[in-house]
C-alpha cells in the first residue's frame, strides 16, 4: 500500500494510491511522490492543538510549577495579565517561594492577591 507524500495525479498528500499507479510514478520521478506503507488503510489525521489551563487541584501542581518555569519578567507579565483565581495565586506564591525565591515575580503575585 502506498500514500501519496507531494500532490500528483490527483492524489492529496497523506491520501492512499494504488499500487500500479505508486509503482509507475516510483519509476518516473527522481524525488518520490509517494512512499510504501504498511498494509493497513491510512488516514489523514488532523492535529489538535490542547491548551493547558491553570488550575489549583492537585494535578494542577505541576502545570504551576511550569507555569513559574520561565523567565521572570514573563511570569510577572502573565500574573498580572491572566485571569488566575485567588487560590491559583497563593498556591503560586507557594511553589515561588519554596523553589526560586525571586522577589520580583513574588511582588507582582502579592500585589495581584492585594487587588
Amino acid at each position: 500500500m502506498y500514500k501519496a507524500i507531494k500532490e500528483i495525479g490527483g492524489y492529496n498528500i497523506g491520501d492512499e494510491v494504488p499500487t500500479d499507479k505508486a509503482k509507475v510514478w516510483l519509476s518516473m520521478y527522481a524525488v518520490p511522490h509517494v512512499e510504501e506503507v504498511s498494509g493497513k488503510s491510512t488516514e489523514k489525521v488532523e492535529e489538535v492543538k490542547v491548551e493547558e489551563t491553570v488550575t489549583s487541584d492537585n494535578s494542577g501542581s505541576s502545570i504551576l510549577e511550569d507555569y513559574l518555569g520561565r523567565s521572570s519578567n514573563v511570569v510577572k507579565k502573565n500574573v498580572t495579565e491572566d485571569k488566575l483565581s485567588d487560590n491559583q495565586l497563593k498556591e503560586l506564591l507557594k511553589l515561588e517561594k519554596s523553589d526560586k525565591n525571586r522577589s520580583a515575580v513574588i511582588f507582582a503575585i502579592k500585589k495581584r492577591l492585594a487587588n
